[in-house]
């Protein structure tokens, strides 16, 4: 290699290693918004967004099996999930499918629904689980009255399995709701939701809802 074919890939890997440094530079800092019962609730701006994205986490003493399956029932959608109305799986499998959601909203403001797809990934080293969800542009499922078609949602959760044998448990989101709402009550959502569902969750493994819960695709954690 010549030196002039030498100083030309330095040059290029210091451009790349700044521009790196320039986007990470440029991350907003999550913020933490509430911090309760073993529950952290943080926000931060979202490009190209005026509304923040959310993250909650906490950490619960269940398998991966179970907690996939509170997240997945839709008998516990009313139980689990904050201000759920209604969750239907329209089509698809266990590990990846097309659901209805439906939320409910404070008067005057109208319900929020959306259809989006969900998967699951378990990474086979570390064992830990995701079910990413994301809003598609479907029809499959009429808008019913009164209620308001969100304009977009991207979220996952995230199941980490902990050296204490514990289950560490983020739920990450950002949404725009479509519609007017006022900004006190979007204020409200970006904290209430990762929250209330997070100790929704940490309650119903607690009452051992779902604890004999098994996936065959799903591999748990060996505790000692």
């Amino acid at each position: 290699m010549t030196k002039k074919q030498i100083l030309t890939l330095t040059l290029v890997g210091i451009s790349i290693l700044s521009n790196v440094s320039n986007l990470v530079a440029q991350s907003p800092e999550w913020s933490e918004s509430k911090k309760k019962k073993g529950i952290q609730v943080f926000t931060r701006p979202f490009a190209g967004s005026n509304l923040d994205e959310f993250l909650g986490r906490t950490e619960v003493d269940a398998s991966i099996s179970q907690v996939i399956t509170l997240l997945t029932d839709p008998s516990s959608c009313k139980n689990l999930y904050h201000q759920c109305k209604e969750l239907t799986v329209l089509s698809g499998s266990e590990k990846k499918s097309v659901v209805y959601l439906r939320n409910g909203a404070p008067w005057p403001v109208n319900d929020r629904d959306l259809i989006m797809d969900r998967s699951f990934e378990q990474n086979e080293k570390t064992l830990a689980t995701v079910m990413k969800i994301k809003r598609l542009d479907s029809n499959a499922k009429a808008v019913p009255s009164g209620v308001t078609r969100m304009e977009n949602f991207e979220g996952v959760w995230r199941i980490i399995p902990q050296a204490n044998g514990k289950l560490k448990i983020e739920y990450q989101a950002h949404f725009e709701p479509g519609g007017s709402v006022p900004q006190s009550v979007i204020n409200l959502v970006l904290t209430d939701t990762p929250y209330e569902s997070l100790l929704n969750l940490k309650t119903l493994v607690e009452e051992g809802k779902h604890k004999d819960a098994k996936f065959d695709w799903i591999k748990e954690p060996i505790k000692n």
